[in-house]
């Protein structure tokens, strides 16, 4: 059993051995919701760094990972092995909340200011409508099918399908929106499952069909 910051620990002790006992497991409610910088910083800056490597592509090609890709590798393999040495990748559950209420807050006011007016623009031109509504019904068709297929075919559980809705969107929008409608952690471990494979397939998606001679 793995214990992390913000587990709650009932230990069965005499009165004298509790100051030791605080010592060995923790007892501070500043750590609960503290983000360790230096490791934060140094996870972020790696992540920049593999993301702006150039990796040949077939074709004469590059394909860089970018500022989303590189992250969420580096993300990803340091996640996986927890902490080297002294330096923990992981975030309390308390902080990770915070940062990723306050992100999703960013990343949509960033959003909207930036395509509020080309969305604008694109459906006062000829033909804006029909490309809403070709993307709108990729949408919808894409989404329908993975919760129809999954539910139905599949058997997983809906809430996990509407974070994995999310994962394949890459929308961190409609991952908040599941999260209030079930009211459980499990669109989170959908998204997980699926956000990864999504954004990296996309980037490499992009390099493919731009290298193409057809």
């Amino acid at each position: 059993m793995v214990l992390e910051l913000g587990d709650i620990v009932r230990v069965l002790s005499h009165r004298d051995h509790m100051d030791e006992v605080s010592v060995f497991f923790g007892d501070s409610y500043r750590k609960v919701s503290e983000v360790d910088i230096m490791t934060f910083s140094f996870g972020l800056v790696f992540g920049l760094c593999v993301g702006l490597i150039p990796i040949p592509f077939p074709g004469g090609g590059v394909l860089k990972l970018g500022f989303a890709g590189g992250p969420l590798i580096v993300a990803l393999i340091l996640g996986t092995y927890g902490r080297i040495g002294g330096m923990v990748w992981s975030l309390p559950y308390s902080a990770n909340m915070t940062v990723r209420q306050i992100g999703l807050v960013l990343f949509l006011a960033a959003i909207g200011t930036r395509a509020g007016y080309t969305f604008v623009q694109t459906l006062s031109r000829g033909g804006g409508a029909a490309i809403f509504l070709a993307g709108a019904a990729i949408t919808f068709f894409a989404s329908f099918s993975v919760l129809w297929i999954g539910y139905r075919f599949l058997k997983i559980p809906m809430s996990f399908l509407s974070g994995m809705v999310a994962g394949m969107h890459t929308q961190i929008a409609v991952l908040g929106f599941a999260k209030d409608q079930t009211g459980n952690d499990y669109p989170d471990q959908g998204y997980a499952s699926v956000y990864p494979v999504a954004t990296i397939g996309k980037i490499i998606l992009v390099h493919v069909i731009v290298s193409s001679p057809w």
